[in-house]
This record gives C-alpha cells, sequence and structure tokens, in this order.
C-alpha cells in the first residue's frame, strides 16, 4: 500500500515536479554562472528535481528560491517553492514540517487565486494524512481538491484525485463506493492515452473485486491491466498484478494456476530489480507451499522472504546514515561560506574607508596648497600650479599601483585562506568520514560482513589513511612555505643518485599498479640544489604520475641540459589532461582536483607546492599533456 500511494503521489505532483536527476549537475553548474533573473527558475527546478535523491538539499534550494521569490515580491514563485519544500519534507518523512509547507504555500497561493496550486498542496496534504492514517482529514483535502480541479476542467488531474479518494474507500472497506470512484473516470484516462494511470486504475478495481470475493470480476480487470502493462513494459507493474492473480487462484484452490502466476510475478520482479516486490513474492510462494503441505519448500522461501526484509532494512539504514552524513556536510559548508561572505564584507568596508579617507586627504591637501599658492602672484601661482599638478599626477599614478599591488595581495590571500578552508573542510574531513564510517560498521556488524566485504572495508580504511597523511604532509609543508620558514641551502647533487634517492618511497604505490618506473639520467650531471625542496618537488611529481597512469602502465625519468640550464622531464603514460585543466593547475585560486586513474582523490596542494619549491631554486616548472596520451612535467635549474 506504501507502494501505490508513492506512486500515485508521482503521478500527480511531479506531472509538475519531476525532472530527470540526469539534469541536477547540469542545474547545478548553469546556478554558478546565472544571473538574479534566471537564478530562481534553476533554484525551483533543482528543488523539484532533488525530491527523490537528496530531499534535504532540495528543501534548501526550495528556502533559497523563497527567499529570493520574496525579494522581488513574485508571489506565484514564493507559493512554488513552499510546494516543492514540502515534497521534499514529505520524501524525508518530515510530515509536520511538510505540512507546514503547504499550508504556507496555499494562503499565497489563495491570495494571487492561483487555484492550481492550490489544488497540488490540498492533496499533497491529502497524501500525507492518507499515510499518517488520518483518513478523514485525507478525504477532507481530497475532497477540496477534486473540487477546484473539476472547476479548472483538468480531466486528467481530476481523474488522479478522484482515484486517489477510491484507494481511500477501498482501505476504509467503502468497496461500493470505491468501485464507483474508479469507474467515473476510467473513460477519461481511456481516452487521454495515460497508459500508466489506466493501468492502476484497472488494478484497484480488481482488487476491490477481490475484497468484495467477486474473484471473475477481479480476474477481469487484473487481465486487462496485465495486458498493458505487457505493452508499456513495466515490469513492476506486471509483478503486482501476476502476483494478484496468484491471490485469487490460490483463494479459489486453484493451486497449479497459482503457483504458476507466483513463478512468473518474481521473474518479472527480479528483471524490474526490485526488491521490495521480490520479497512480496517470497512470502506469497512461502504461503502457497504451507497451503499444499510442502513445509520443506514454504520453510525455504520463508527464509528467503527473510533475508530480502533484511536486506532492504539494512540499505535503507545506510541510505539514512548517507543522507544524514551528507546533510551535516552541507549545513557546515554553508555556515563556513557565511562566515567567509562576512570577512569578505568587512575587508571591503576597511578598503572602502581607507579609499575615502586618502580621497579626502588629497582633496584637502590640494586646497591648502592652492589657497597659499593663491596668495603669490599670478605668475608664481601659474608656475607653482604646474609644477605641482605634475607631481600630484605622479603620486596618483604612484598610489594607483601601490593600491592594486595590495589588491593583487589581498586576493592572493583570500583564495590562500579559500584554498584552507577547502582542504580543512572537505578534502581532509572527507578520508577521516570515510575511516569513521567503515570503522564502525565493522566494530557494530563485524558479523554479518563476509570476509571479502571486510577485506575491502579495510582496504578502503588503509587507503583513506594514506591519502590523509600525504594530504596532511603537503599542507604542512605548505604552511611552511607561507609562513617563510623554509631555508635553501644550495649544495652540488649528482643528478641520477638523487633521482634514485628521491623516488625510492614511491616504488611501493608503483610496484601495487604494476607501473615500471626508468630512471633514465645521465651518472655525470651534476646540479646546485636545495636538497630537500628539490626531493620534494621530484616526490611528487613521481606520486602525481603513479596516481594518474593505468596499471601496468610506465613513468620514463630523463635530463635536459644546455649551457645555463639543467632540466628533468617525467613522463608518464597516463590519462592525461585537457588545456583547461593544465591552465588551473599552478592557480591557488583554481580547484584542481581531478580523481586518479583508479579514483585517487588529490587537492592539486603537491603541484603547487612544486611550482614554490622550484622558484626558491631559481628555476622554472612547465607540463605538457594531451587527454589519453600521458603527462610530461619538466623543471629546470640553473647549473651555476
Amino acid at each position: 500500500m506504501r507502494y501505490l500511494i508513492s506512486f500515485l503521489f508521482c503521478l500527480l505532483i511531479f506531472s509538475v515536479l519531476a525532472q530527470n536527476t540526469n539534469n541536477i549537475d547540469s542545474l547545478e553548474n548553469s546556478l554558478q554562472k546565472a544571473g538574479e533573473t534566471d537564478k530562481l527558475d534553476i533554484l525551483l527546478q533543482l528543488s523539484k528535481a532533488h525530491w527523490n535523491v537528496i530531499p534535504h538539499k532540495g528543501i534548501n534550494y526550495a528556502n533559497q528560491a523563497y527567499k529570493l521569490a520574496e525579494k522581488h515580491d513574485n508571489k506565484k514563485n514564493q507559493a512554488k517553492a513552499l510546494l516543492y519544500g514540502g515534497v521534499n519534507y514529505w520524501s524525508m518523512g518530515s510530515y509536520d514540517q511538510a505540512i507546514e509547507y503547504y499550508h504556507k504555500s496555499i494562503k499565497i497561493a489563495e491570495e494571487i487565486d492561483d487555484k492550481k496550486i492550490s489544488t497540488f498542496n490540498l492533496n499533497n496534504l491529502g497524501m500525507i494524512y492518507h499515510q499518517m492514517g488520518n483518513y478523514e482529514k485525507a478525504l477532507q483535502n481530497y475532497s477540496k481538491a477534486s473540487i477546484i480541479m473539476k472547476e479548472l476542467g483538468d480531466e486528467i488531474e481530476y481523474a488522479k484525485i478522484i482515484n486517489n479518494i477510491g484507494t481511500l474507500n477501498m482501505i476504509l472497506g467503502n468497496y461500493d463506493q470505491a468501485l464507483k470512484n474508479f469507474l467515473s473516470i476510467i473513460e477519461k484516462v481511456k481516452s487521454s492515452g495515460n497508459q500508466k494511470l489506466l493501468l492502476w486504475i484497472l488494478k484497484d478495481i480488481g482488487k476491490v473485486y477481490y475484497k468484495k470475493q467477486n474473484y471473475n470480476q477481479a480476474l477481469d480487470y487484473y487481465f486487462k491491466a496485465l495486458k498493458i502493462s505487457n505493452e508499456t513494459g513495466d515490469n513492476k507493474g506486471k509483478t503486482i498484478i501476476l502476483n494478484n492473480i496468484g491471490d485469487i487462484h490460490l483463494k479459489k484452490k486453484e493451486y497449479k494456476k497459482a503457483l504458476n502466476y507466483y513463478n512468473k510475478g518474481l521473474i518479472f520482479a527480479k528483471k524490474a530489480e526490485a526488491k521490495d516486490r521480490i520479497k512480496i513474492n517470497y512470502q506469497n510462494l512461502s504461503e502457497y507451499y504451507s497451503e499444499v503441505g510442502n513445509y520443506k519448500k514454504s520453510l525455504e522461501y520463508y527464509t528467503l522472504f527473510k533475508e530480502m526484509s533484511d536486506s532492504i532494512l539494512d540499505e535503507n539504514k545506510v541510505h539514512k546514515i548517507v543522507e544524514m552524513q551528507t546533510k551535516y556536510e552541507t549545513e557546515k559548508k554553508e555556515k563556513e561560506n557565511e562566515l567567509l561572505r562576512k570577512d569578505n564584507e568587512i575587508q571591503q568596508l576597511a578598503i572602502d574607508r581607507q579609499i575615502y579617507l586618502r580621497n579626502f586627504f588629497i582633496a584637502l591637501s590640494f586646497f591648502v596648497i592652492i589657497l597659499v599658492i593663491f596668495i603669490f602672484t599670478r605668475f608664481q601661482i601659474k608656475k607653482k600650479a604646474n609644477r605641482i599638478l605634475f607631481e600630484k599626477n605622479n603620486l596618483i599614478t604612484q598610489q594607483k599601483t601601490e593600491i592594486q599591488t595590495n589588491a593583487d595581495a589581498l586576493a592572493e590571500a583570500n583564495a590562500t585562506k579559500d584554498k584552507f578552508f577547502s582542504i580543512i573542510a572537505h578534502d581532509l574531513k572527507n578520508p577521516f568520514n570515510a575511516i569513521w564510517g567503515y570503522s564502525e560498521l565493522l566494530l557494530t556488524n563485524y558479523e554479518q560482513f563476509s570476509e571479502k566485504e571486510r577485506i575491502n572495508f579495510i582496504t578502503e580504511i588503509n587507503d583513506s589513511s594514506k591519502s590523509t597523511y600525504e594530504l596532511l604532509e603537503n599542507l604542512l609543508t605548505w604552511a611552511r612555505t607561507q609562513s617563510s620558514k623554509i631555508n635553501i641551502n644550495k649544495e652540488k647533487l649528482n643528478l641520477s643518485e638523487f633521482v634514485n634517492n628521491s623516488i625510492k618511497p614511491y616504488k611501493p604505490n608503483a610496484n601495487n599498479k604494476n607501473i615500471t618506473i626508468s630512471n633514465e639520467v645521465s651518472d655525470d650531471i651534476i646540479i646546485e640544489a636545495d636538497e630537500y625542496t628539490i626531493s620534494t618537488v621530484i616526490g611528487n611529481l613521481i606520486n602525481n604520475a603513479i596516481k594518474f597512469t593505468h596499471n601496468g602502465g610506465h613513468i620514463t625519468i630523463t635530463s635536459l641540459s644546455n649551457a645555463n640550464y639543467v632540466g628533468l622531464s617525467i613522463k608518464d603514460t597516463g590519462i592525461g589532461m585537457s588545456k583547461e585543466t593544465i591552465d588551473k593547475l599552478f592557480r591557488i585560486d583554481e580547484s584542481c582536483s581531478d580523481k586518479g586513474a583508479n579514483g585517487e582523490k588529490g587537492t592539486g596542494l603537491g603541484l603547487i607546492l612544486c611550482q614554490e619549491f622550484i622558484k626558491m631554486n631559481d628555476g622554472e616548472i612547465k607540463v605538457e599533456s594531451e587527454v589519453g596520451k600521458g603527462s610530461t612535467f619538466i623543471f629546470y635549474l640553473p647549473k651555476k
């Protein structure tokens, strides 16, 4: 019954609300670039699209849309935002909040006389009270919605509401009234061509006749519904109908037919990958074999029924944990963003005040100078005025340069701060969430998992620990560069030997992916460089190459040399990069955290460290890459 109610709810509301989940990423990307006018429409679409994906995000988008609509005094979109917010609360099972949003939406819709939005809200309220078992309130809201929709002349939406009323009457045992409801709309639905709705009405009519023990009439309508499910390829609908037919044959003690339909139902339930229907099929088969006295078979199917029930319950628990985790992360990120916005506002106010004071004192100084000069002769005034004007122009030019320099430094400082917050709030926290989550699953449900699953969990914990250590090491090193606590002590180093020592810690990672590393650096090349920073550069570049190279790949290290510079090239056969990604590689204010060949995560911080360390050693670094053809990182150091 819960499945039926959920289906009918979607059938009515998401003729307006439903959006393909695949569009969510596209919509969220558009949101970043949209102007304020388009932003409201995109926020409403995102709220609709998230109801069955991440409903708490849908609520967040609905609330943003409401505030924007309120700012522009757009009542209709305020009502829509509240309606969509209610749908997302309904999806989360937060019925009280959903009811509150629907009532607010109705109030605004009545102010602007938008009857259609009012009707959707009333029908949604009926659905919620229906699920809560408050059938009296459910019927009141359904009835109000049907009256308004009939006035609007929308026959199909009216038929959907009457179908809800019929379902409610069937639950209450008012079979004749339910039958009257269903039969009153069936012809309109047939003529509309809405096969999915027609399928469910035919099934419901069959269900009423089944309840009234009129099995022949029930079978007649079930077979009509079965024909439509075959035409539309609706495997889930088909398995429900096949089981209902099996129930009738079992009641009539036509055991062979009952078993046949139950088995067919199980086949289509598995095709549809509908675990809830597979579970019901197992239960029906268990009851069937119990009825015919085959208790061994009955026990087998009852065991399958219990296992499937436990599996669905475990999936629901994991889904709930993931949803709560996502909600927490989103709320935390929003709070951090709010703090950052406040900081930026304060900084902007400080800059504005400084500009105001500067302009004031410049104007005051200029006025005093003019006043003093005015005392002298006209000749002196003209001569001195020209000289002062020249000096002032130079001063203004210099001040403009200084202001621009300060603005650039401020932008870099903000980018640095943003990067720290991003890493700490997301990249540094996520691996700990994985470690915590998997270890908690092992701690609380150890015996329930297979050995293979436990090994997978431990592998995830190990991988997360490694990536966290790598990130933390880069983060601490980067922090030292920002505080100028790294001293450069250049010394003569044999490049080939130095490369071997620098890549040694990363060879186990390469071996795990069957990646070969070839050091083809000439044995006679000597460089003058700081051992610690250049070793870090080589290590980061090798680690990067391993991360973005597929299993069985190859990494080649060669040397380059001319009259002034010695270069080192690290070339891999990995996944490569687009020009857009290359342009972001060494920028602190751009996010560049693509996943590796096997899904390894990174922050892009290692390459920024490489660039800073190369600069400290008076060198430069560049990259050559093409998607699917690998990447080559080359850095140059002066010979002296």
